[in-house]
C-alpha cells in the first residue's frame, strides 16, 4: 500500500537524493499526518470531556501536538529543499534535522504537561465517569480506532523515512508507535474503570504514558543532536570509501586522514588524501585523481576532493624503517595507524618522519607514546630520530 501511495503522490520517487523528491515525501507525510491527527484530536476530546477521562483528553491533546509536528516537518523539508545561497554555501538540508528535533522537543512537552496532570488528579482524587454504559462503548471504539490509525502512521512514516534516509520522519514513525503504546493503555483503563470504582487507575495510567513518552522523546533528542553536532559517519561507508579509491588504479598506494563531512541529507562532502608514488608522472597522477573524484560525486552523491600525497615506494631503505615504525607503533596499540612516512637523511643521524593516527579511547598520552617510539627506535638504531606527528580519526 504505502509504495503505491508514493507511486501515486511522488514524481520520480526512487530518486531520493534530490531535494525536490525529498520534499514531496516530507509533503506526503506531512500531510497526512496533519489530516489524520486533527481527525483523532477531535473525536478523542469529545468523547474524553463527554466522560471527564483525563488520559483520553491528553491523548486526545497528544494528537494535537502530533498535527503540529507534521506542520513543522513540512515546513522543514520545505526549507531543507531551498538551493545553495551566499550565506549558505553547502545548501539547507540540515533544516530537516532542526525539523526533527522542533518534533522531539514537542514530544517532550506533551509528555511533561500529561505527567503534572496526571499527578494532580491523582492528588484530587479524580475519576472519569461514564453516564451510560453505551458511552464507555463509543469511548472503547474511538480509542480502538486511533490505535489502528496510529499503527498505519508510524508503518507509513517508518516506510516513508528508510526510503529517504530522514531522521525527522523516523521521529515522527517513533512518536506514532508510542502513541499506540499509551493509547492501549488508556484503553485498558477505560475498561477496568467498570470495576476498580474510584481507584484513580486512569490519572495513574496517565502517569505511565508519560514517562514512556518522555523516553522516546530523549531518545530521539539525542539521536539528532548527534547528526547536528558531527556523528561519525557509518563503518560501513567509510571502508567502502576507502576501497573504491585503492582499488580505482594501481597508483594509489594507501589512503588517510579520511572525512565525511554531513550538511543534511543528501548533501555529503567527502575530503581525504590519496598517496601517490612520489617517483610517478605528476601530470598522470592529478587526472587519476581527478577522475576518483568524478567518481566518487557519481558513486556517493556528494562533494569530494582528494588531497595528493606523494609517498617513496621504490627506496628499499625507506620501505623496511617504515615497516619497522609500523610494527613499534603497533606493538603499543593495534589500533593505531601511521601515514606520511618519510626519512629526511643526515650525516650523524636520520629523521624518521611520519603521522600517528591514535583511536579514540587510548589512556596514554602524545608524551608517553613517543617516548616509547624513540626507546624502541633507539634500540633498532641509536642514529634514528623519530619525528611524530599525532592525529585523531573523524571516521
Amino acid at each position: 500500500m504505502f509504495g503505491w501511495l508514493t507511486k501515486i503522490f511522488i514524481k520520480d520517487r526512487d530518486n531520493t537524493s534530490d531535494p525536490h523528491v525529498r520534499e514531496s515525501y516530507g509533503k506526503l507525510t506531512g500531510i497526512t499526518g496533519i489530516i489524520l491527527n486533527i481527525i483523532l484530536c477531535a473525536s478523542k476530546i469529545v468523547t474524553g470531556l463527554i466522560t471527564g477521562a483525563i488520559s483520553v483528553v491528553s491523548d486526545g491533546i497528544n494528537n494535537l501536538s502530533d498535527a503540529a509536528s507534521s506542520i513543522i516537518t513540512l515546513v522543514g523539508f520545505k526549507l531543507s529543499a531551498k538551493k545553495p545561497d551566499k550565506e549558505h554555501p553547502f545548501g539547507h538540508g540540515r533544516m530537516e534535522y532542526f525539523a526533527g528535533l522542533l518534533v522531539s522537543l514537542i514530544i517532550l512537552l506533551v509528555a511533561f504537561e500529561l505527567f503534572s496532570e496526571s499527578l494532580q488528579n491523582i492528588i484530587d482524587g479524580t475519576v472519569p465517569s461514564f453516564a451510560s454504559e453505551n458511552v464507555r462503548i463509543i469511548t472503547i471504539c474511538v480509542l480502538g480506532a486511533s490505535i489502528l490509525v496510529k499503527l498505519w502512521m508510524a508503518l507509513f512514516n517508518r516506510y516513508c523515512g528508510k526510503k529517504i534516509n530522514s531522521v525527522a520522519m523516523q521521529a515522527t514513525a517513533a512518536d506514532s508507535a508510542t502513541d499506540c503504546i499509551s493509547t492501549a493503555v488508556v484503553l485498558v483503563c477505560t475498561v477496568l474503570t467498570a470495576f476498580v470504582g474510584n481507584f484513580p487507575i486512569d490519572a495513574i495510567a496517565g502517569i505511565v504514558v508519560a514517562i514512556f513518552i518522555f523516553y522516546t522523546g530523549i531518545k530521539s533528542v539525542k539521536s539528532i543532536l548527534d547528526l547536528l553536532l558531527g556523528k561519525a559517519p557509518d563503518p560501513e561507508l567509510v571502508r567502502e570509501i576507502a576501497d573504491y579509491v585503492v582499488n580505482f588504479d594501481s597508483n594509489i598506494v594507501g589512503v588517510h586522514d579520511l572525512i565525511v563531512h554531513d550538511y543534511g541529507p543528501g548533501r555529503k562532502m567527502i575530503t581525504l588524501h590519496a598517496e601517490v608514488p612520489a617517483e610517478g608522472n605528476m601530470v598522470q597522477l592529478h587526472e587519476i585523481i581527478d577522475s576518483i573524484e568524478r567518481g566518487l560525486a557519481e558513486h556517493y552523491n556528494c562533494l569530494a576532493t582528494i588531497h595528493m600525497d606523494p609517498v617513496v615506494t621504490t627506496s628499499e631503505r625507506v620501505n623496511m624503517l617504515k615497516a619497522k615504525c609500523v610494527e613499534i607503533v603497533k606493538s603499543i596499540d593495534p589500533g593505531f595507524s601511521v601515514h606520511d612516512f618519510r626519512v629526511s637523511e643526515g650525516k650523524e643521524h636520520s629523521n624518521v618522519i611520519f603521522d600517528v593516527v591514535l583511536t579514540r579511547d587510548t589512556r596514554l598520552t602524545n608524551a608517553q607514546i613517543e617516548a616509547i617510539i624513540r626507546q624502541k627506535l633507539a634500540e633498532y638504531d641509536k642514529t634514528l630520530c623519530p619525528v611524530v606527528e599525532f592525529d585523531l580519526p573523524f571516521v
